[in-house]
């Protein structure tokens, strides 16, 4: 194995927060530059390089899973209800069936993860059409999704380059519904087919063709990827290991267990449990809710995109803000905050329909900071295994939320839904407690780290970082968030 020594001394002991982190980016960027310096390798060149392959893909996903998942909404008001004749609660067991398979298939997908290269998974997902079996398969889309970024990218970029690809998503649901209004309102009848046939035809059929093009085209994990050299790879897994990210995809049963045991990926469960369950209620039904605001059918699918562009905008910002503050918790509670100020409102004023649309545009800051979660995830629960197995038990919470959330707006609560509204805004309320919690047990966490690190740094124990040059070393390095002591976790 070919090592080269940095003698660089780990200054994690800071007991001051500002200072250890400032520390923390020091030691790390000190390291990286060696690296860098020593491979040749101009970093932000090379970054850029992997964003365009690894990127695109997953936007791409995100934008037709969106479209998929989301077109029954708008085929709602394109008479699919009295095509199917699931009228009243039978509607919301039909939008609610997808996500029992996804939390059906959640953990299984993530199992098969650890043994199949996830390029393989993402592409075979994306074929299914049925309803349930899409939500089966579309189970592997999510943690997918995070095992690559992670495999790619250092936890200071993870909230960043999540929320791009799961912006898309949101984009989806716009162009979705702009597709709706124009195929809906010219399809209709065409060919002796309803415009909501016409609008699950040609959606599903762009779907394929992406999922051809991403299974011929996304590159490999890290040490195989073959539009990248030797040094290239090299530095790759190294950044990572620097940034206290495993490579491996290997099973470990000691790290399934602690991911099982660890408080942090319950409290996390939770939190997505509400998050997505305030988000599916509103996004599925907002059609229906502007519906009964008084405007029309055709009218209603059009109105719904701008709340999904704003979505898009906020999942963007908020994500590069969450990634240069190091902090998840602080605009995860203050996007609640604003969320509840707008169902408070809604449910509040009355007779004043323009101003309610506009109001409705405060329930986006529940949407819109659901990649927070998904980063902080992924940065406060590291060991690959520890995390696939944490990332799925809090995508099923995810899952779980979505499908009580089909439940909390009714036909018989139209036109206003307060009763959704409300139950909304409660849920909501709960939502910010646990966020503030989790934050507060990673506070105190955090301090006794930096409570050991100084007192070894007194007692003079410091130690070297090495630069690992043999990719079958760097592949199987084994740790977790609970074993490396070295580890802060981002608030």
């Amino acid at each position: 194995m070919d090592t080269k020594a940095l003698q660089i001394e780990d200054t994690l002991a800071r007991t001051d927060l500002e200072d250890r982190d400032s520390s923390v980016n020091s030691h790390y960027e000190a390291n990286e530059h060696v690296l860098a310096s020593d491979l040749h390798i101009n970093e932000k060149k090379l970054m850029r390089k992997i964003d365009w392959r690894v990127l695109p893909i997953l936007c791409g996903f995100y934008l037709l899973q969106a479209i998929d998942k989301g077109n029954i909404g708008l085929a709602k008001l394109g008479g699919i209800q009295q095509a199917t004749h699931t009228q009243g609660s039978l509607f919301n067991w039909a939008v609610a069936i997808f996500y029992l398979g996804y939390v059906l298939a959640e953990l299984p997908c993530n199992l098969i993860l650890q043994r199949v290269n996830p390029r393989y998974w993402l592409a075979f997902a994306t074929l299914a059409v049925c309803r349930f079996f899409l939500g089966v398969f579309e189970a592997g889309i999510l943690p997918a999704s995070v095992l690559i970024t992670a495999l790619w990218y250092k936890r200071s970029e993870h909230a960043t380059k999540t929320g791009i690809w799961f912006s898309f998503s949101s984009l989806g649901s716009a162009v979705g519904g702009i597709m709706s209004y124009g195929i809906q309102g010219n399809l209709a009848n065409a060919g002796g087919r309803e415009g909501w046939q016409w609008l699950m035809i040609i959606e599903g059929a762009a779907t394929i063709a992406w999922a051809i093009f991403a299974f011929l085209v996304y590159p490999n994990v890290p040490e195989k990827a073959r539009f990248l050299n030797e040094d290239e790879r090299t530095f790759v897994l190294n950044r990572q290991r620097l940034d206290h990210t495993q490579n491996t995809l290997k099973f470990d049963m000691a790290q399934f267990w602690e991911a099982v045991k660890d408080y942090k990926t319950w409290v996390l469960f939770c939190i997505y449990f509400i998050w997505q369950a305030v988000n599916i209620a509103f996004s599925t039904f907002s059609p229906s809710i502007i519906v009964g605001l008084g405007f029309s059918n055709l009218n209603a699918q059009l109105l719904s995109a701008p709340f999904n562009l704003f979505n898009l905008f906020l999942q963007i910002v908020l994500s590069v803000i969450s990634d240069r503050l190091k902090d998840r918790s602080a605009l995860l509670i203050t996007c609640g905050l604003l969320s509840t100020v707008g169902y408070i409102s809604i449910v509040a004023i009355h007779n004043n329909n323009h101003l309610l649309y506009g109001l409705l545009f405060f329930t986006s800051f529940n949407s819109g900071s659901l990649t927070l979660i998904l980063g902080w995830m992924t940065n406060i629960i590291i060991g690959n295994t520890k995390r696939t197995v944490s990332s799925s038990i809090i995508i099923i919470g995810s899952s779980l939320g979505a499908f009580a959330g089909s439940q909390v707006y009714q036909d018989s609560d139209a036109p206003r839904y307060i009763r959704g509204h409300t139950t909304n805004l409660c849920l909501m309320a709960i939502g910010i407690i646990l966020v503030l919690i989790l934050r507060l047990l990673l506070m105190k966490e955090n301090r006794r780290r930096d409570k050991i690190a100084r007192e070894q740094v007194e007692a003079g124990l410091t130690k070297e970082v090495e630069v690992i040059k043999d990719v079958t070393t760097l592949v199987n390095q084994n740790f977790t968030d609970k074993s490396d002591m070295r580890v802060r976790y981002y608030l």
